[in-house]
């Protein structure tokens, strides 16, 4: 799996939520985790709107190529 793919990062979130949930970590180690999941959820929410963009325009592409026939 592409360690830059969706699929990925949403696992590596997962991952870090699951170890601040279940592990006795000290204040530090939970502030980098913390981080951690931060920036990995931005990556996520980036890659969605991309996504979302390019469904869009694919659609107005569609829809502008019903309009010609």
């Amino acid at each position: 799996m592409d360690n830059n793919s969706f699929e990925h990062k949403l696992k590596e979130l997962e991952k870090t939520v699951r170890k601040l949930e279940e592990e006795e970590l000290t204040l530090d180690q939970s502030k980098i985790l913390y981080k951690e999941g931060i920036t990995l959820a931005k990556e996520c929410n980036r890659l969605l709107k991309e996504t979302e963009l390019e469904i869009t325009e694919l659609k107005k592409e569609i829809e502008k190529t019903n309009l010609q026939d």
